[in-house]
């Protein structure tokens, strides 16, 4: 159990290491910036569920293979709405402590690239 522990604990020390940050700002617009990469991708997989399952549901015949389509549509549905109201939460607490984090420039998530996007950087 002591050698599980110890593992545990080296496994995570890199991010101790690294977690030297003193202020709620710097704490926030890291956050921001993992889900600068996040959101986006979550976001498509959701919408590439529901399109899955409104495909199910047009081209089953049987009343099961509906009901798995129709199931699919709703949890799509759901997930894009849990994944944008998140977002706004995120958006909410960013304007409330005045984070002005250097990867998010809008109101909208976008791909970082490593191009200029017509003056807009993620």
């Amino acid at each position: 159990m002591k050698k599980f522990i110890a593992l545990g604990f080296a496994g995570f020390a890199p991010l101790l290491a690294s977690a030297q940050v003193s202020t709620v700002d710097t704490i926030l617009m890291q956050v921001i910036g993992w889900l600068n990469y996040i959101v986006p991708a979550l976001v498509t997989l959701a919408v590439v569920y529901f399109i899955w399952g409104v495909i199910t549901f047009i081209s089953s015949s049987d009343e099961e293979a509906k009901k798995n389509g129709r199931a699919k549509i709703i949890n799509g549905l759901i997930g894009l709405f849990v994944i944008v109201a998140f977002w706004g939460i995120i958006g909410l607490v960013q304007r409330t402590f005045g984070v002005d984090s250097q990867t998010m420039t809008g109101v909208a998530p976008c791909v970082p690239t490593t191009a200029n996007n017509m003056g807009r950087n993620c």
